[in-house]
């Protein structure tokens, strides 16, 4: 099993994170069982981020972002083995103003502590390759990458002896 496999297999790093390619999220979510659901927040403004974060998380309109909290920490919404949250599109929302993911971030952490207390496992995870987004990476590929070389990437550096 893979770094990334370990860390979404350990509900004590249950959170919030950011990443900056889905590949190896994808893969490492199918290794260990945890299903993937979409967030596309593209067409979506700071006035309509909560009402469109509720439609496309949970399906339902909710009153607020506590109740978005609330409908993502429920054990219903996330049976076992758990579940990752992706969120993709939100840069428009970054360039409206300072501060508009907020309120979102918020209602994921408080899921998240939620789902932590109880030993599950729930990931949130912001795709973002831009690295725009104030949250600690899931994983960090570049690192990772750089200390694998692949056998045949080797080359004979040695002269005629």
């Amino acid at each position: 099993m893979g770094k990334l496999a370990e860390r979404l297999a350990d509900e004590k790093r249950t959170g919030v994170y950011r990443t900056e390619v889905t590949e190896a999220l994808e893969e490492a979510a199918g290794i260990v069982g945890l299903p993937i659901v979409r967030v596309d927040l593209r067409d979506s403004s700071a006035d309509r981020l909560l009402a469109d974060c509720a439609q496309a998380a949970v399906a339902r309109p909710l009153a607020g972002w506590d109740a978005v909290a609330a409908a993502l920490a429920d054990p219903a919404w996330t049976p076992p083995p758990g579940r990752v949250l992706l969120i993709e599109g939100f840069e428009e929302l970054l360039d409206d103003g300072a501060g508009s993911l907020e309120p979102l971030v918020a209602a994921l952490d408080s899921a998240a502590a939620q789902h932590r207390l109880r030993g599950e496992r729930f990931f949130a995870v912001f795709l973002d390759p831009g690295r725009r987004v104030a949250l600690d990476p899931l994983y960090d590929r570049r690192r990772l990458a750089s200390t694998t070389v692949p056998a045949h990437a080797v080359e004979d550096q040695g002269g005629d002896t």
